[in-house]
C-alpha cells in the first residue's frame, strides 16, 4: 500500500503538470474562438466624458457617425481571457489600411479629441489583431480591418432593432426585448454590457458582444466577468472603459445621438 507521504507527493505532482499546462496556455498565443464587439457610440462617449472613467478625455459625436460602431476582434480562450499582444514583430502600419480609411472614421471611429486616429486602430491590431495571425482570414492587418468591417455590415444592430420598433430615443426599454431581438439574429447567446446612473436606477446599452468560431460561425457566448475593462495594456490606449455586465432587471435607454455639429 502506498505510503501517505506518496500519496502527497502524486496529489503534488498531479497538481504541478495541471498547473504547468494551464501556465503554459495562457504564456501561449493559442485561442479557441472570435469576440466580435461593437458599441453604441453615444453611449462610449458619455462613460469617456465621465473624469471618473476616462482621466479627462473628451469625447464628441460627429454626424459621419450614425450606427453601431466596431470595438474590435478578440481571439479568446474558452477558459479565460486573452491571449494579448503576440507578436510586436507585426506592429501597425497606417499604410495597409489606406484604402479602408474613409469607411474606418465612420465604422471603427477614435471618438476622443486630441488623440491621432490611428490611436485606437493602433491599439486594437497591437493587443488582439497580432494575436489572430494564425487563421488565415485575418493573417495580416489589413484583412483584420476589413474582416471587422465585413462584420459591421453582417452584424447591423441598429436595424435589427429598428425592426423591434427599439430605437435611439428617452424611451427606457426592457433589456429582455433588446437581447431577444439581437439573438433572434444572431442565433446564438450574446454578452451586452452597460453604463449605470449614479444611483442604479437604470442602464444605457453601450456594448454587445458576439462570438464567433474560426470559420465565422456565431456560437453561444459565456457570461463575462462582471467589470469589463481593467485588463493589462502595454501600448498607449485612448481610454480604459469600465462598464459593466447588464442588469437585467433595471430599465435600459438606448441614448439618442447628440452631434457637436
Amino acid at each position: 500500500m502506498k505510503t501517505y507521504t506518496q500519496n502527497i507527493l502524486q496529489v503534488l505532482f498531479i497538481c504541478g503538470v495541471i498547473g504547468f499546462f494551464a501556465l503554459w496556455q495562457r504564456s501561449s498565443n493559442a485561442w479557441d474562438f472570435i469576440v466580435y464587439t461593437q458599441q453604441w457610440p453615444e453611449a462610449a462617449c458619455v462613460d469617456i466624458n465621465d473624469t471618473t472613467s476616462s482621466h479627462h478625455h473628451i469625447c464628441t459625436m460627429t454626424r459621419n457617425i450614425q450606427t453601431w460602431t466596431i470595438h474590435g476582434i478578440w481571439p479568446s480562450r474558452f477558459d479565460g481571457d486573452g491571449p494579448f499582444y503576440c507578436d510586436n514583430s507585426y506592429p501597425f502600419q497606417e499604410s495597409e489600411i489606406t484604402n479602408l480609411e474613409n469607411i474606418m472614421d465612420n465604422k471603427w471611429p477614435n471618438l476622443i479629441i486630441g488623440t491621432a486616429k490611428t490611436s485606437f486602430w493602433k491599439h486594437e491590431w497591437t493587443k488582439h489583431g497580432t494575436c489572430a495571425l494564425n487563421l488565415l482570414d485575418l493573417d495580416c492587418e489589413h484583412k483584420y480591418f476589413k474582416m471587422g468591417l465585413d462584420l459591421n455590415k453582417r452584424f447591423d444592430y441598429k436595424h435589427i432593432l429598428e425592426v423591434r420598433n427599439i430605437t435611439p430615443s428617452e424611451t427606457r426599454y426592457k433589456l429582455a426585448d433588446m437581447r431577444e431581438a439581437i439573438e433572434s439574429f444572431t442565433k446564438s447567446k450574446i454578452n451586452m454590457q452597460c453604463i449605470f446612473a449614479k444611483d442604479k436606477s437604470e442602464q444605457a446599452i453601450i456594448q454587445v458582444e458576439v462570438c464567433l468560431d474560426k470559420k465565422f460561425n456565431t456560437i453561444d457566448c459565456k457570461t463575462r466577468y462582471k467589470a469589463i475593462g481593467i485588463l493589462p495594456s502595454w501600448d498607449d490606449i485612448p481610454y480604459n472603459p469600465v462598464f459593466e455586465s447588464c442588469s437585467e432587471n433595471l430599465p435600459t435607454q438606448y441614448l439618442p445621438f447628440r452631434y457637436v455639429n
